[in-house]
């Protein structure tokens, strides 16, 4: 009987530093396999009604390959998700000033941010837990952070992911699974079809960072609240509508694989792959990055992402799969 739990040693950083590829295994035999570098999604396999299996995200072969990555293939982004204007933030009349690592703006948590830290790891039953302590001022972020990532399968065919992370200091925290779907049957995810329970988005100017508008998605080529082609390029942040099932719902071109994607957060980041351009086609994958809005640390009428060291941060996000 195949473990349901496997961890290996994997490979090494450009630095020397070893790291290791863990797989989960579903009772249905869907696997994951998961890095404590990065917290990285390496594959992501899942069985089908014929009996064949498809890996639906995209992957490189070694670590020293994530290492020279430039587009999030697979990570766990924190601090903060996303861009903030600037790189700065003011919290508490302080103000803080950040790796600024695309143009003179704040991406994914700059250069240091947590898809590039080699996290602790344990086992618990089935699940693994990632854990790491993120030291005050990393990144240029305030609290040393305690962060804990969950993944297991919370069904045969669910990946939950759970984040939980404890400050000492007021920081801003909103983390995301950066994968890049491909469900199979295409090269491109152009032909996969999209539903977002979201009728509304926010309008970013030309670096693609928030205006602080948020428009109607109806009659717009942003409006995916009925399944329909993706057929175009989008790096935007979605509104969701609470309360009404799954964020969103993916399926492939052949009706061979649905992916539901269930979340607590406000808003979910859908990003077509349109500046994959090296080892792996344009629009070769998507990504569904659930989220705080984006620089909502700059912008007050957007939820906050604010977190104290009375409270905890949690989210968890559910990446469940059929194969009809």
């Amino acid at each position: 009987m195949t473990p349901l739990y496997n961890s290996r040693p994997w490979g090494n950083l450009p630095d020397g530093t070893l790291v290791d590829l863990i797989t989960l295994t579903s009772t249905a035999g869907a696997t994951a396999e998961i890095s404590n570098y990065g917290g990285i999604i390496r594959s992501l396999t899942i069985p089908l009604a014929n009996g064949f299996r498809r890996n639906v995200v995209l992957g490189y072969e070694t670590p020293a390959e994530y290492a020279a990555d430039t587009y999030y293939i697979g990570m766990t982004i924190g601090p903060y998700a996303n861009r903030i204007r600037d790189g700065k933030f003011t919290l508490d009349g302080v103000q803080y000033l950040l790796e600024q690592n695309e143009g003179v703006n704040t991406l994914h948590g700059g250069v240091s941010g947590w898809h590039r830290a080699v996290f602790d790891y344990t086992q618990d039953g089935d699940a693994l837990l990632l854990h790491r302590r993120s030291p005050d001022g990393e990144g240029g972020f305030p609290g040393n952070v305690d962060v804990c990532v969950r993944f297991f399968w919370q069904n045969p065919m669910t990946l939950a992911i759970s984040y939980e992370a404890d400050t000492d200091r007021p920081t801003v925290i909103s983390m995301t699974q950066h994968s890049y779907f491909n469900l199979g049957a295409e090269d491109t995810i152009l032909s996969h079809s999209l539903q977002l329970r979201a009728g509304r988005y926010i309008l970013v100017d030309s670096d693609g960072l928030p205006t602080g508008e948020i428009a109607p998605t109806a009659g717009t080529t942003f409006d995916f609240q009925t399944m329909r082609p993706i057929e175009n390029a989008y790096d935007h942040n979605f509104v969701l509508t609470t309360g009404v099932g799954p964020a969103a719902t993916l399926t492939a071109p052949d009706g061979a694989l649905v992916l539901d994607v269930f979340t607590d957060k406000p808003g979910l980041q859908l990003y077509t792959g349109a500046y994959l351009d090296t080892s792996f086609p344009t629009y070769g994958g998507l990504c569904l990055e659930t989220q705080h809005f984006p620089d909502a640390p700059n912008i007050p009428l957007f939820p906050s992402a604010v977190v104290r060291p009375e409270q905890w941060y949690r989210s968890t996000t559910k990446f469940s799969f059929s194969a009809p």
